[in-house]
């Protein structure tokens, strides 16, 4: 079975990647819609990964390329959480200017009292504003651009749980 932890080592095997000419990558390769954002590609790829593309299914069977559907499928399912409540494999969407429209995704690696640690594909390196280092990396960000947390419903047995 599947578990959050499963989906955070995935991913972390892929920080440190850095997107070809066009936001080339092989996680947009992969899902059929080359040269195009890619945060929520790098996501359903992470589950392909794990053999779990249906716990990310919004769009199609290999997941979501677009982060208001994906969303929008979460909310159907009745999978969104507190958004101080993330646990490592949960999903977060980033409002960046606060209009309530999902920007931006990426997976929960750890939460803290000041913000929340992220791998995340299409973005850059922390502290960077260099677009030439478009990739996969970990990030740290404030809950204040944080629109939604969702935990995919992994098998109970599997589910992101708090530590003791």
């Amino acid at each position: 079975m599947t578990s959050g932890v499963d989906i955070v080592n995935i991913a972390r095997t892929q920080i440190g990647f850095i997107a070809g000419p066009n936001e080339s990558t092989p996680f947009s390769d992969w899902y059929g819609l080359p040269n195009e954002p890619y945060c929520a590609q790098f996501v359903s790829w992470c589950f392909n990964q794990a053999g779990a593309s249906n716990l990310v299914a919004a769009s199609t069977d290999k997941g979501f390329s677009y982060c208001p559907e994906g969303l929008t499928w979460f909310q159907k399912k009745g999978r969104v959480i507190d958004k101080y409540k993330g646990l490592p494999g949960d999903l977060v969407f980033f409002s960046w200017n606060g209009n309530g429209v999902a920007d931006h995704v990426g997976i929960v690696e750890a939460a803290s009292t000041d913000g929340i640690t992220t791998i995340e594909g299409n973005t850059g390196p922390e502290h960077s504003n260099d677009p030439s280092q478009s990739g996969v990396f970990r990030r740290h960000r404030a809950y204040l651009y944080v629109l939604a947390i969702v935990r995919p419903e992994y098998p109970s047995s599997s589910a992101p749980q708090q530590g003791s």
